[in-house]
């Protein structure tokens, strides 16, 4: 069967209880070919609660993000709000309360937050970092929390260790969080247009300090560390402290960090920061089956990082009191596909990069204890984002619709999913390797419903699935699904609807429902639970 006849059988009905029943817009489901896959959602054996901020983003000032994706300017023609793109406003308050970091990145280990505050005609223009341009400082510290405060997000802001000092990070912090009238720099916030604080809770003490943030050991980033939280300032908004991270799955890092961090006085931390990238195979819109897999095998990497990670923090930190902030994520192509050649490391979002963001989210929800946050790497105009845009056009990529497909899992409360799928084999190469067929994860929200979330990686065929409830019994289906024929479909300016979620909903009853998954397809199923 070829990919298209699979995909005209592929999209398939729902059975709940043993009665058959069809769905709007999907064809009846057809007796399967192969054996059914078990899907089995273990509601009464929670993990923990997912946090909205796991499904977060970054906004760094490299490429196209800050100038001409975020900020327009207040006298542009292009629809905004005081100089911010409206559509990126109205699209990320469809995500949730979720979290943006800013300003990098490696951008934030040379930016010093003073060039970015006060009248715009006055501030610095310094050196792009990323390559020989000015950045023009118009878009600051005020600018970028009123983003935040109008798309109902968290800022979360990255202190420059790099080339800043404690003193300037604290001061940072006091100039956000400090009452009105009660510290001179509150009083200069006022000044600005801000007189009652910020309220920031996030703070990021550098950024891959391994790296662009320095290039520092563990255990002298950890003695830096030190000295940049020990006199940081609570007011009413109490810090929450993230430390930089390895570079992937680093370990001899994160244990030299520990090793330091545990000798002695112990530094206020509460999330680790390590970076995983799942690269490129092939190229972000050429690449063969075999690529289709090995991208989405580098992906599920993320389950073994999250899990060795936190084995290793648990050495030093038996309570797990500090959780994991993957604030860096994604995939990374090859140049070649940006909308404007001014935007640095922009590249063509598709169905395949949708699925690594699928498996990454499934991932982060059976992990909840573990993920207090998770930012995919970037918002707009840069490696995986949920956005493209350039002048007055502006498009969401198949990855913007994972993140609204999967947002009833956010606050609920992740449960146990036990998937028994086979394994697909593929070729990196000239070695065998395989990956599950299916990926998923499940939640319970406190209003009754059970979410569950999969992704079926199989490129050619579609899979018939059972998916049991144990503990409970269904009333009804809302099911959304985001596929397509090929492979590399991607949404461009000229046809933005090319790869949407269809939606479907319909009333079962029972504990069983049964699904036929068409190939290389994402679904989300919310279930009132009777």
């Amino acid at each position: 069967m070829d990919r298209r006849e699979a995909m005209r059988l592929g999209l398939a009905g729902l059975v709940g209880g043993g009665t058959s029943a069809s769905v709007p817009g999907l064809l009846e489901a057809r007796p399967p070919a192969a054996p059914v896959i078990a899907i089995n959602v273990l509601l009464d054996e929670p993990i923990g609660r997912i946090e909205p901020a796991i499904y977060s983003q970054f906004a760094e000032h490299i490429g196209g993000v800050i100038y001409d994706g975020i900020w327009v300017g207040r006298d542009s023609k292009i629809e905004n709000v005081g100089g911010i793109r409206r559509s990126i406003i109205d699209h990320l308050k469809r995500i949730g309360p979720v979290v943006v970091r800013w300003p990098g990145g490696c951008f934030a280990d040379r930016y010093h937050w003073r060039d970015g505050i006060g009248p715009v005609d006055r501030r610095p223009r310094r050196f792009g970092r990323w390559r020989e341009e000015t950045e023009t400082n118009q878009f600051g510290t005020h600018e970028f929390l009123e983003f935040c405060r109008l798309s109902k997000v968290q800022p979360y802001l990255a202190a420059n260790v790099g080339t800043g000092s404690p003193e300037e990070f604290q001061q940072w912090v006091e100039y956000c969080n400090a009452p009105a009238g009660s510290t001179t720099l509150a009083d200069e916030r006022a000044a600005n247009g801000h007189p009652e604080p910020f309220q920031v809770k996030f703070w990021g003490v550098g950024n891959e300090s391994w790296g662009c943030g320095g290039n520092f050991i563990p255990e002298d980033y950890c003695s830096a560390y030190r000295r940049f939280v020990e006199w940081v300032p609570s007011y009413q908004t109490p810090p929450f402290l993230i430390a930089a991270g390895p570079n992937s799955n680093d370990l001899d890092w994160t244990r030299r960090f520990f090793t330091r961090w545990a000798d002695g006085s112990r530094a206020k931390i509460h999330g680790w920061a390590p970076h995983y990238y799942c690269g490129t195979t092939g190229h972000a819109l050429k690449f063969s089956v075999d690529q289709w897999y090995e991208q989405l095998h580098r992906a599920s990497v993320m389950e073994s990082l999250i899990k060795d990670q936190w084995t290793v923090m648990g050495e030093f930190d038996r309570n797990h009191q500090v959780r994991l902030v993957i604030d860096e994520w994604g995939s990374w192509h090859p140049p070649g596909t940006e909308i404007n050649p001014r935007h640095l490391f922009e590249q063509m979002g598709t169905l395949r990069d949708a699925m690594v963001a699928a498996l990454s989210l499934d991932t982060f929800n059976r992990h909840a204890e573990k993920v207090r946050m998770a930012n995919i790497a970037q918002l707009v105009n840069n490696l995986h984002s949920l956005f493209l845009a350039d002048g007055d056009r502006f498009v969401c990529t198949p990855t913007f619709h994972v993140y609204e497909m999967y947002r009833p899992h956010q606050n609920a409360k992740a449960v146990r999913i036990d998937v028994q799928a086979p394994d697909v084999p593929f070729r990196i190469k000239k070695r065998s390797e395989r990956i599950a067929q299916i990926a998923g994860s499940a939640s319970r929200t406190d209003d009754g419903r059970a979410v569950v979330t999969l992704s079926h990686l199989h490129a050619t065929e579609p899979a018939e699935v059972v998916i049991r409830l144990h503990g409970a019994r269904a009333r009804e289906i809302r099911h959304k699904v985001l596929t397509h024929a090929d492979l590399n479909a991607h949404n461009t300016f000229e046809h933005p609807d090319a790869v949407v979620p269809r939606s479907s909903r319909r009333e079962v009853h029972g504990e069983e429902i049964r699904l036929t998954l068409a190939p290389a397809s994402i679904h989300a199923l919310e279930i009132p639970l009777g």
